[in-house]
């Protein structure tokens, strides 16, 4: 089997030669290459331009040859500059202000038009190599909403964002919502013109509420960009949902319309394969602090994980989130012949 045929196998409950294996954010921080590019190009460049774009996301590909699945290079804010905010990197991230009257003044977001970064970073990467899966992804509403208001990285947990929004529920409900419309759209348009094989839901914030506020404001809007990308693609890709810290919202993710679940570290593999192995494929779920010290500690590690997932189809080697810049490489490649072989 190659990379996508063990990917896709994986995502549909389906028997692979081996667990298939590709990591969150192995596109860029880690590798000297992609530093490289980062001193020449700002951030935004490195995601619009589809020539930057295609050579990351090919540089963890052409280092590891091993690894199953390309992710697009992009990122979870991509909506944000065409709704008219400014996103800057460095130092954590600035968002200009928001104001909930701001969404009467949303133009009508069409991703072709507005976004096509990442979809048009797809299909050239479909272009650059076929053997391996093209995976897409989009920020949940939820979290895109909380950076939006909180205007970047400055409010610690998001305290004072998540008072306003539980302060203004209908706006904030209309602002949700309207994400929804919008992610829906933008994982659409990676399907249909940058021909992805699967995509991925981000929800990296969903896990600082508690279910009741999960199931009032988060999961709408994430149900709703489901559905719309559904819609729109009228195929049945594979999604793969991700929340980091949520294992007490697992319930609620569960009821989304979902092929996969990614989970992070702290949840436990084996009883969710155990549970509910027979619907869901699972997705991780490697502590990605473990790639940063010993060779001995990844392989130790890596063992562990293929253990607890068992010999059931339906597992996808991952972290349990996305790579740091210190992750190294003599860990990753350990971790790769854990689970490949030499």
């Amino acid at each position: 089997m190659n990379g996508k045929e063990r990917i896709l196998s994986a995502l549909n409950l389906q028997p692979v030669d081996r667990t298939p294996v590709w990591f969150m954010r192995q596109a860029g921080r880690h590798l000297p290459e992609y530093r490289k590019i980062a001193k020449e190009f700002s951030f935004w460049e490195r995601c619009m331009d589809t020539d930057l774009c295609q050579t990351i996301s090919l540089q963890p590909i052409e280092r590891y040859k091993k690894i199953d699945a390309a992710i697009v290079f992009s990122d979870i804010l991509t909506p944000l500059p065409a709704l008219g905010y400014d996103v800057e990197y460095g130092g954590g991230i600035r968002i200009s202000d928001f104001n909930f009257e701001d969404i009467d003044e949303w133009t009508k977001f069409n991703s072709r038009k507005h976004a096509p970064w990442a979809a048009n970073g797809i299909k050239a990467i479909g272009e650059g190599i076929d053997n391996v899966a093209k995976l897409g992804f989009s920020g949940c509403p939820w979290t895109i909403g909380m950076y939006l208001i909180a205007g970047g990285t400055t409010d610690k947990e998001f305290s004072n964002t998540r008072a306003k929004i539980f302060s203004n529920p209908e706006q904030s409900d209309r602002l949700l919502m309207t994400l929804g419309e919008i992610v829906g759209d933008l994982l659409a348009d990676q399907v249909n013109y940058g021909g992805a094989d699967a995509v991925q839901l981000f929800d990296t914030w969903a896990g600082l509420l508690n279910e009741e506020s999960y199931r009032r404001y988060a999961l709408p809007a994430t149900k709703k960009a489901i559905e719309v990308f559904r819609n729109k693609t009228g195929s049945e890709v594979p999604l793969i949902h991700y929340a980091k810290g949520s294992g007490h919202l697992h319930g609620a993710i569960r009821e989304l319309d979902v092929d996969a679940i990614s989970l992070d570290w702290r949840d436990d593999l084996k009883q969710n394969r155990e549970m509910f192995g027979d619907k869901f494929a699972f997705q991780g779920n490697l502590d990605p602090a473990l790639l940063h010290g010993s060779t001995e500690v990844a392989k130790t590690a890596t063992e562990k994980v293929l253990n607890s997932a068992g010999t059931k189809p339906g597992h996808i080697f991952n972290l349990g989130h996305g790579f740091a810049p210190s992750a190294r490489i003599e860990c990753v490649e350990t971790v790769l012949r854990q689970i490949v072989g030499d």
